[in-house]
């Protein structure tokens, strides 16, 4: 079968690291697992082996014939459920472990879209440079608009990089093993607010936050000072954005949601 890269098909091949991925997510025999772009199976045969139930989610066709046939015993006993749809528009159905390797340029939405259901743990195979951005911490380059905004719903670490080798055909680039852990440690009272904020502020990510809060704050018709002080931030106004944690920009919104300041 012919793959096309542009599709963003490139197959995990590599028997450990697929073996692996399993491993981390830790399923067991009563969790139904989750995934995204099954491909030919590789990953689905596995965890076939530990979950009670696998539903995937896969686009190409041809794919789903081919798991159709692979997997038609576990069709026929209900334990494999093979969704032919668009992973950004199908409706997720209920499920306790999310294990994927996903389509990389659809890395953002896709990631955003799991993290706002519910579940119990995600390891999802992304690119190394999009796995580093995400997992990012406050004061390096590649902290920014994901990392801040996924830490609303996650923990993510990077459990390990795979090598471009481990797929066929390899892509340019090399891959990471990315473990997300839903976490309710950030409260947001109004995210599109919150998330506002973070992509005005990235957006002159080299100027100092006063300035940048000043700006945001009178598009918005709020007093930036006040807010700064009432809440004890001022030491913040002489900082860049990406010196920033994710709990300020919280802190920052949820004051001005508290006072009626985003009207």
């Amino acid at each position: 079968m012919r793959l096309y890269k542009q599709r963003d098909q490139h197959i995990l091949v590599d028997r450990s690291i697929l073996r692996r991925i399993v491993d981390y997510s830790e399923l067991s025999d009563d969790e139904v697992a989750l995934e995204i772009g099954c491909g030919p199976g590789n990953l689905t045969a596995e965890l076939l082996k530990r979950a009670k139930k696998v539903i995937g989610v896969e686009k190409d066709p041809r794919m789903v014939n081919l798991l159709k046939k692979k997997f038609s015993k576990e069709i026929e006993d209900g334990r494999f459920e093979i969704v032919q749809d668009d992973a950004l528009k199908v409706s997720f159905p209920k499920f306790d472990k999310f294990v994927s390797n996903i389509p990389y340029s659809i890395s953002s939405p896709l990631t955003f879209k799991l993290l706002k259901h519910d579940f119990r743990l995600a390891i999802v195979m992304y690119q190394k440079e999009f796995a580093e951005r995400l997992t990012a911490q406050p004061g390096s380059k590649k902290y920014g608009r994901l990392s801040i905004t996924s830490r609303v719903f996650c923990r993510a670490e990077i459990l390990e990089i795979v090598s471009r080798k481990a797929f066929k055909p390899p892509p340019k680039v090399d891959s990471a093993i990315v473990r997300l852990t839903p976490s309710s440690e950030l409260k947001i009272i109004d995210f599109d607010l919150f998330v506002d904020l973070v992509r005005f502020s990235f957006s002159m990510r080299r100027k100092k936050f006063g300035k940048i809060f000043q700006s945001w704050c009178e598009k918005r018709k709020i007093k930036p000072n006040e807010i700064l002080k009432e809440l004890g931030l001022e030491e913040y106004i002489e900082k860049r954005p990406e010196e920033i944690e994710p709990e300020v920009f919280a802190k920052l919104t949820n004051g001005i949601s508290e006072i009626g300041g985003s009207a």
